[in-house]
């Protein structure tokens, strides 16, 4: 069935993933194409895939038999729904005043957070709120092609019910994960810093780190209050359970900490594999939930984390008064394997404000710095506080804060960029007013220097986006207006061409994607976009909102054959070429990319990035590929490679480990 909302244009019938029939024995289910165009000029996108919580935090993984998943949780990411909620008041279960009393020691729930832990699909408020996706699970992508989350029932949620299972608490998680900062670390482990304590602005000093391998939490201090919930979930013990307002109980040292608390801080994956940790907020929850947003700070000074000491060291000579959550990008400044530094988009905006207590009481410039990371760690003055080893490298028309980005780079034969391009979509332009305009730089330039672009459909924050095989940019979601105003949800899927600035929409969908939604590009080349809140997911009425997936294909994905990459290794190494070899018959190859799998959050595509490498043709079917020069433009970890044709068709990706 497809949805009246997608136009009147023929339907073409195809498989979503491997959902082609679902529980009930459907046939194939249909894809809608969008509206401006036929799928092989402008894609498709698919009905709706039941998704059993909101994914506000998500990134692909790949378990020892190298099978693609998907970890992803919401707020609170510790516990199942039915700590915090009761199932069987109608239509949506009811939040419980006793574990907010308790656990969250009278800090409020949130009217949409928590209370999207609700559900009228009553099994999933069971469900861990930090689960995994398996993708190649037979019935991972079943549904009934529907394309209105209002039109979804039990039935639909049964369908792919058991590609879902939990991996929060029972698997080692003890503390809640909401707006922290993530990155992969280089052996695939993800690296989780800061998090929740309880309310907005209230971080933790905790860094969690999940082990893809074992599917596992690595071992963290036990938080009090949540060990004596374990022992006590029916609060029959008042004198049990420690007073959650003394951060000790929710936040107890330990000495793989970091010395400053952080909510919505940014961590970036170096060239040698450490981890810088930037900015995120902090307040004082001991004062209570009426005085803590007087309290509030916003972290100055920068960490590195060193994974193979489980320890950090605080850079206070190098602070700076940074966004949340600011967009920070590894970039190479010379030939060599120690020219690099860490590009960081806004700063705030003087004058400070003397009232602290609104949600985000700074403003912010476009203003772009270098840190240089090695020169500031090596400083004989690292103890003291300071502003060193930041330079101004140009500033942006705009903040763009909390809206997308996107990293693409190319490199040459011998591993060194021609183009270290990052691009930003919308966002906050740093005083409140949201905004339409695109802005790129290249820091491979002599003078980097931001530069116009063509503008998204209508102004937005929390968008997403995601760099594809064939280095165009898809733009999903987000939300903008004047301020105190109505705000329009983007609705439209929005392709930017980094080449001639140029964007076109090339796809419409029925649910909106703003807070807390996220963006993933699959191995195959598709786009996977989840998440938002479930409250806003049905605004009109939210008992009626659920969470879902939907996939969109690319226009490549109906261009006929695909390339077919028969043989690739496992592992790149900087500096050396690699063997690609392609199934027969071979079109002529046009490009071929990797792309780092970082996971994402709130409009933050954190290590992701695109780098095309240089290749020759050893063969008809063979390709000589030069690898990155080193991990100043492609970082060790995780990435997708592709191998596109001559027409811009990529092959599905095969996961390669890139490192020394």
């Amino acid at each position: 069935m497809t949805s009246s909302k997608q136009g009147p244009l023929l339907c073409v019938l195809l498989c979503v993933g491997s959902g082609c029939a679902g529980a009930d024995g459907l046939e194939d289910v249909q894809e809608a194409p969008s509206e401006a165009g036929a799928p092989s000029e402008a894609g498709a996108l698919g009905p709706l895939i039941p998704f059993h919580k909101d994914a506000v935090h998500a990134g692909f993984f790949w378990d020892p038999l190298g099978r693609p998943k998907i970890l992803f949780w919401m707020r609170p990411s510790e516990y199942r729904g039915t700590d915090l909620a009761d199932p069987t008041v109608e239509p949506i279960g009811e939040l419980r005043e006793s574990f907010r009393q308790i656990v969250y020691g009278g800090f409020r729930f949130s009217d949409t957070l928590e209370r999207s832990v609700l559900s009228r699909i009553k099994d999933d408020i069971a469900r861990e709120n930090t689960l995994v996706f398996d993708l190649t699970h037979p019935d991972a992508f079943a549904n009934r092609g529907k394309y209105d989350v209002r039109e979804l029932d039990d039935a639909d949620f049964a369908m792919n019910a058991d590609a879902f299972y939990d991996r929060g608490s029972s698997a080692g998680l003890g503390y809640n994960l909401f707006c922290a900062g993530n990155t992969t670390l280089t052996d695939g482990r993800w690296l989780v810093v800061g998090g929740h304590d309880k309310s907005g602005n209230q971080g933790t000093r905790k860094l969690n780190i999940f082990d893809p391998l074992t599917e596992t939490w690595v071992h963290r201090t036990a938080a009090p209050v949540k060990a004596a919930y374990d022992v006590d979930p029916s609060f029959r013990f008042p004198e049990l359970h420690p007073n959650a307002l003394d951060e000790r109980n929710t936040d107890p040292p330990a000495p793989s900490d970091m010395r400053y608390q952080r909510w919505y801080p940014t961590a970036v994956t170096l060239p040698d594999g450490k981890v810088l940790l930037l900015s995120g907020s902090d307040q004082d929850s001991s004062v209570g939930p009426d005085e803590a947003p007087a309290t509030k700070v916003r972290q100055v000074v920068p960490e590195i984390y060193d994974p193979a000491t489980d320890r950090t060291v605080a850079l206070e000579n190098a602070r700076k008064l940074l966004p949340m959550y600011p967009r920070s990008f590894v970039v190479q400044t010379g030939r060599h394997k120690d020219d690099w530094k860490v590009a960081v988009v806004a700063e705030v905006q003087p004058p400070l404000p003397t009232d602290l207590r609104p949600y985000d009481p700074f403003q912010y410039n476009g203003n772009t710095y270098l840190l240089d990371v090695r020169a500031a760690l090596a400083d004989r003055r690292r103890g003291e506080p300071g502003e060193r080893h930041w330079r101004l490298v140009d500033r942006a028309d705009f903040a763009h804060e909390s809206g997308a980005s996107a990293a693409m780079f190319e490199l040459d034969d011998d591993g060194q960029p021609l183009s270290q391009r990052i691009a930003l979509f919308g966002g906050d332009a740093g005083d409140g007013d949201d905004v339409a305009a695109v802005e790129m730089i290249d820091f491979s330039e002599r003078r980097p220097r931001w530069r116009r672009q063509g503008e998204l459909v209508r102004p937005a924050t929390q968008n997403n986006a995601v760099v594809l095989p064939n280095g165009r940019v898809l733009i999903v979601g987000g939300r903008g207006g004047p301020p105190g105003g109505e705000r329009v949800s983007t609705l439209e899927y929005q392709l930017f061409d980094p080449d001639s600035g140029h964007i076109e929409t090339v796809a419409k969908t029925t649910v909106p994607r703003h807070d807390h939604s996220t963006l993933q590009l699959a191995p195959d080349g598709s786009v996977y976009s989840m998440g938002g809140n479930r409250v806003d997911l049905a605004p009109e009425d939210d008992t009626l909102g659920v969470p879902v997936l939907q996939v969109y294909k690319p226009a490549y994905m109906f261009m006929g054959s695909r390339p077919v990459i028969e043989r690739a290794p496992e592992e790149i190494s900087y500096r050396r070429s690699f063997e690609v070899k392609l199934d027969a018959p071979c079109r002529s190859a046009g490009s071929v990319a990797i792309l780092r799998t970082d996971p994402v959050t709130h409009n933050w595509s954190w290590g992701n990035r695109y780098v095309k490498l240089s290749f020759d043709r050893t063969s008809r079917c063979n390709l000589k590929v030069h690898a990155p020069a080193s991990g100043a433009t492609a970082p060790g970890g995780n990435y997708l490679l592709f191998v596109l044709d001559d027409r811009g068709v990529p092959s599905e990706a095969k996961r390669v480990r890139v490192g020394e």
